[in-house]
C-alpha cells in the first residue's frame, strides 16, 4: 500500500470510520477543476480501491458552492495533441477510476454544481444535496458537447425531455426539481448537509463490502455501455473545445467573470 500523495494544493483528504474523506478546496474559483485537481482525484481513488481497511467515498466542496465545472483557462491552454482521436482528458480518466471503483461513493452537494459538478454526479451511488443546490451542466452555452456518459445515463435516469432541458436548453434544475427526477437520493438544509452526509457515508461503511460491490455490480448500468458513449463524447467534445468558435466562447467566458 502506498502513500497518499497528492500535489494541486485543493484537494484535502482524511480518514474517519472507514470512511475517505476528499474534499474540493478551491472555493475563490467555486471549486473549478484543474488538470492536477482532477489527478490528484484520480489518485485519492485509487488509494482507496487498495486499501481494505476503508470502505466508502465521500465527495464534499468547501464554500458557497460545489464545483464550477472545469476551469476554462485549463481549456484555453490545452495542447490539441492530448485529445487527439478522442484520447481521454483528465476529468474521464476519473470518471473512469470513479466507475471501477467497487466501494460506495456519496457526494454531497451545495450551491451550484456546473458542468462536470453535475454530471460527475451521475457517477455517484448516492448524493445529498443542500436545499439551495443548483444543477447545470452549461456545455451547450460554451459551444460543447456532454461528457462523462451524461449523453446516455440522464435520458436513462430522468427522462429525455429533462435531460435535454439540461444538455440542450441549458437549463438550470433546483434542488427540489432534481429530487424530484431522482437526480439526487436526499434534499437537506444547508446547515445539515455536512453531518448528514457524513452519517451517510458512515452507515455504508459499515456494512459488508462483499454484499456492497455486488449490488452495484448489479445496479448500475453497462459499464461497457458507458465507456463506448464517453470515447464518442470525448472525440466530439475535443472538435468542439478546440474550434473557433467555442474558444471565442471560452475566451468571452473569462473576460465576463474577470479571471
Amino acid at each position: 500500500m502506498t502513500d497518499l500523495t497528492l500535489s494541486s494544493g485543493f484537494i484535502q483528504t482524511r480518514e474517519h470510520n472507514a470512511v475517505l474523506h476528499v474534499t474540493l478546496d478551491r472555493a475563490d474559483k467555486l471549486n473549478a477543476l484543474t488538470a492536477a485537481m482532477y489527478q490528484d482525484l484520480t489518485t485519492a481513488v485509487q488509494h482507496l480501491a487498495e486499501r481494505d481497511d476503508l470502505n466508502a467515498l465521500l465527495l464534499t466542496a468547501k464554500g458557497r458552492s460545489y464545483c464550477a465545472g472545469n476551469d476554462i483557462q485549463d481549456f484555453l491552454q490545452a495542447d490539441p495533441a492530448s485529445r487527439d482521436n478522442g484520447k481521454l482528458s483528465p476529468a474521464m480518466i476519473l470518471i473512469h477510476a470513479i466507475m471501477a471503483l467497487d466501494k460506495p461513493v456519496i457526494m454531497a452537494v451545495q450551491g451550484n454544481a456546473t458542468g462536470i459538478g453535475t454530471t460527475m454526479l451521475l457517477h455517484a451511488d448516492l448524493v445529498i444535496a443542500a436545499d439551495n443546490a443548483r444543477f447545470h451542466t452549461a456545455f451547450i452555452n460554451l459551444g460543447l458537447v456532454p461528457e462523462a456518459g451524461s449523453s446516455l445515463i440522464l435520458p436513462a435516469l430522468i427522462g429525455r425531455q429533462n435531460a435535454n432541458r439540461l444538455l440542450l436548453a441549458g437549463d438550470s434544475f433546483t434542488a427540489e426539481e432534481a429530487e424530484r427526477m431522482g437526480l439526487i437520493a436526499y434534499r437537506v438544509g444547508v446547515e445539515e448537509l455536512e453531518s448528514r452526509a457524513q452519517a451517510l457515508a458512515d452507515k455504508l461503511a459499515a456494512k459488508t463490502p462483499a454484499a456492497i460491490a455486488m449490488t452495484k455490480q448489479l445496479t448500475r448500468l453497462s459499464d461497457a455501455a458507458i465507456k463506448s458513449q464517453i470515447e464518442k463524447e470525448s472525440v466530439m467534445f475535443a472538435e468542439r473545445m478546440f474550434s473557433d468558435d467555442t474558444r471565442a466562447l471560452f475566451a468571452g467566458f473569462l473576460n465576463k467573470s474577470g479571471s
